[in-house]
């Protein structure tokens, strides 16, 4: 049996945990939270989580202390680590980037860019997706696909088609936001999964494939993750 994978939040408010692990809440993962960097270092020698989120303004050591210290240990070196700074502190902002972490977030948080971020490193992290049913154009190596988009999220959609593609393939992916003023969408996509019979993934689908969404906009991102939200 594979360890469950664990997830540290490490921020002295508790406002800000809570809305971390509130963004968290759909992962696979364990929640291990610390409010402190004596309980961040205790944990890291009990523990090995798969991900932290580290905000700067922990004490006694502050974020990025607390990640050079990570980082400088050999059997640690390999979590990823993502620092979270306080808005408006330029030279906070400008020690993480010199800092050997491996991401950097700003709060306030905005939840897809969080998430975003945390799938870098752990593809267990999930988004909410909602229902949809939406017609999508599909363009692969110059042949046109057409299909319906049955679900959607800032990170992609699955898409109800017959047509035979391959997990790999990049795409050119077409469609219109669902709403009262339909919103034109295109974007590259990358053919993540397919659900084919006999060997279907998700036997409550049908036939198709999902895409993960590639160089989308910051704006259509938060779009989609707030029809997201709908759910």
């Amino acid at each position: 049996m594979s360890e469950r994978l664990k997830i540290v939040i490490a921020d002295e408010s508790p406002f800000f945990r809570s809305i971390e692990k509130q963004f968290l809440q759909n992962s696979p993962a364990e929640i291990l939270e610390v409010t402190d960097s004596d309980q961040l270092l205790t944990l890291l020698r009990e523990e090995t989580p798969s991900l932290i989120y580290l905000s700067c303004s922990l004490l006694p050591l502050d974020g990025v202390d607390c990640c050079l210290a990570i980082k400088a240990d050999e059997k640690l070196a390999d979590i990823p680590v993502v620092l979270v700074c306080d808005q408006n502190q330029k030279e906070q902002e400008e020690r993480c980037e010199r800092s050997p972490c491996d991401a950097v977030l700003v709060k306030p948080l905005d939840r897809h860019q969080f998430l975003q971020v945390g799938r870098c490193f752990l593809s267990a992290i999930r988004e909410h997706r909602q229902s949809c049913l939406i017609q999508v154009s599909v363009t692969i190596n110059g042949e046109e696909i057409k299909g319906k988009g049955l679900d959607i999220s800032s990170g992609g959609m699955f898409v109800d088609s017959p047509f035979n593609v391959t997990a790999g393939e990049m795409a050119e992916v077409a469609f219109k936001l669902p709403g009262p003023n339909p919103l034109p969408v295109e974007c590259k996509g990358l053919v993540t999964w397919i659900n084919r019979r006999p060997n279907l993934l998700k036997p409550h689908y049908p036939t198709g494939f999902g895409v993960k969404f590639v160089g989308l906009s910051d704006h259509l991102s938060r779009m989609l993750g707030r029809l997201a939200d709908k759910s």
